[in-house]
């Protein structure tokens, strides 16, 4: 057996499940509402000495970011 046939059967770690009793979240919260994105650019913005730069927008769907 090869060593790269060794690493393939290896086990892909995974997350453990929460510990009995331990509180599970409700709900994931993935994407961030258009007043988190703005604040995080003005925090962002304004570490980087740049406070005034407005966000840049997002590309449209099926778009590369320029």
């Amino acid at each position: 057996m090869t060593p790269i046939d060794r690493l393939l059967l290896e086990a892909i770690p995974v997350r453990p499940e929460p510990a009995p009793g331990s509180p599970r979240p409700t709900e994931v919260h993935s994407l961030w509402t258009p007043d988190e994105q703005d604040q995080h650019w003005a925090d962002l913005a304004d570490a980087l000495g740049i406070p005034s730069q407005p966000r840049p927008a997002h590309p449209e769907p099926g778009q590369a970011a320029a």
